[in-house]
């Protein structure tokens, strides 16, 4: 699983000249650039990378800073993102089923805004054995992003609980509130949960117990035939 950086689908932008600037000047003014790579690090808002027209490749730039249309509105970071990154290892990949849906994102303040689905990013823990997993990238309140293209101009990434999906030939009554869901709280896995029970193809566990017939036939001279010895028993 990459650490710290992943190659994205690529899409066009303007990025927002106070953000190459420090913030000191720039204001109001609009670079073109080519958004190619996200940057993941724990407890950080996620952060892209873009190749601008005049050969400089900037990193780490945070998603308010880009818009595809120089009207669009600037809002606080924490409008475009509900979540920073759970983990530094990072997967992207763009969902079949969701490619080009519209959908409805909700704020933490419930203003509602519409945009077109691009891609996901998701967390997970990739090396345990060398390093604690303190946050929650694999834990049941776990989330994803999910990358729009907003109409009003800006970019935003958002979870699953935070996203209403449009699709005019699936959806026939889409949500106006909450149903009653509730965060599913449980891990789920079958192993070690058969403790009255054991495999039947364990090769020590057989030893134990008596063999299935096609694996533990003898003849008269306590030769032990199987299908392999069966066939020769048959050739002599």
């Amino acid at each position: 699983m990459p650490y710290l950086n992943h190659n994205i689908p690529p899409f066009s932008a303007y990025i927002r000249n106070e953000y190459l600037y420090n913030h000191t000047k720039g204001h109001g003014d609009f670079t073109f650039a080519d958004v190619h790579t996200v940057n993941c690090m724990e407890r950080r808002s996620i952060l892209f990378e873009c190749l601008l027209p005049n050969g400089v490749n900037w990193t780490r730039r945070p998603i308010n800073a880009f818009v595809w249309k120089k009207d669009a509105p600037q809002y606080p970071l924490n409008i475009h993102m509900y979540w920073d990154c759970f983990s530094s290892y990072v997967n992207v990949n763009r969902r079949n089923r969701l490619a080009n849906c519209r959908a409805e994102l909700v704020d933490w303040h419930g203003e509602k805004r519409k945009g077109t689905y691009m891609f996901t990013i998701d967390f997970g823990w990739e090396d345990k054995a060398a390093m604690l997993d303190t946050n929650f990238s694999e834990d049941p309140e776990h989330k994803c992003a999910h990358m729009f293209r907003m109409d009003d101009g800006n970019f935003f990434a958002y979870p699953n609980n935070r996203t209403i999906w449009y699709d005019d030939a699936f959806m026939e009554e889409r949500l106006t509130g909450n149903p009653g869901y509730l965060i599913d709280q449980n891990f789920y896995t079958v192993e070690n949960t058969r403790e009255d029970s054991i495999t039947d193809d364990s090769y020590f566990t057989q030893w134990e117990r008596e063999k299935p017939d096609q694996f533990n036939v003898e003849d008269k001279e306590q030769t032990p035939i199987g299908p392999i010895h069966q066939k020769h028993k048959n050739e002599e």
